[in-house]
């Protein structure tokens, strides 16, 4: 089933700007209620913080651990929206996407998968290696033959210091982000998404 991912679908907004060569950690923005100017007569993007708080002036590093939804509304309009879905979609999410703004935040108008959101994950888990999830490798007959059903070598679609820079910040969501719940003494890097009234809840981790 299609569900809504929340902030789990903030990675690749953060994805999104390391590709795009920005660093995290140098790159602060101010954590306010916004309304954004949508041009052509639209109405104004209106964010909020999850239970209405700011944290003023942040990096992109620290608003990733906070889950800032004010402070990815800024970088999204800057990296540029289809640039989010592009990437989302070079990581492994397969359901059509829109390419507006709000998807960034997880608000998608068919919602993912959780095996696409397993799957684009694991892309940066295997260091930037999109490979195509297979229930099943390889089948062993009674002869000793074999029919081998999933392709290994996948694709690479990021370097690996890019993956890694994501990933390392996604580890310290876990140490002390709002994913320390999935934090059992072993390294591990994740994110966390909840919908409105927590409809669905989130971890999407490796």
């Amino acid at each position: 089933g299609h569900r809504q991912p929340g902030s789990a679908f903030k990675t690749f907004v953060l994805t999104a700007a390391v590709m795009k060569g920005v660093d995290p950690d140098a790159t602060s923005y101010t954590s306010k209620p916004l309304a954004l100017d949508m041009g052509e007569g639209a109405p104004p993007w209106e964010v909020k913080t999850f239970g209405n708080t700011y944290g003023g002036t942040m990096s992109l590093t620290r608003a990733t651990l906070a889950s800032d939804n004010t402070v990815y509304a800024q970088l999204i309009m800057d990296v540029g929206p289809e640039s989010v879905c592009k990437t989302a979609k070079l990581l492994g999410i397969q359901t059509k996407l829109d390419c507006y703004p709000a998807e960034g935040l997880g608000g998608l108008t068919r919602g993912v998968t959780s095996l696409e959101m397993a799957g684009a994950y694991a892309t940066l888990a295997s260091g930037g290696v999109r490979h195509r999830p297979t229930g099943i490798e390889r089948v062993v007959f009674p002869d000793g033959t074999t029919e081998n059903l999933a392709k290994s070598e996948g694709k690479r679609v990021m370097t690996d210091g890019q993956a890694y820079e994501v990933t390392k910040i996604l580890e310290m969501n876990i140490q002390s982000g709002t994913g320390t719940n999935a934090n059992y003494g072993c390294p591990a890097a994740g994110k966390t998404g909840t919908t409105d009234e927590a409809k669905d809840a989130w971890f999407v981790g490796y």
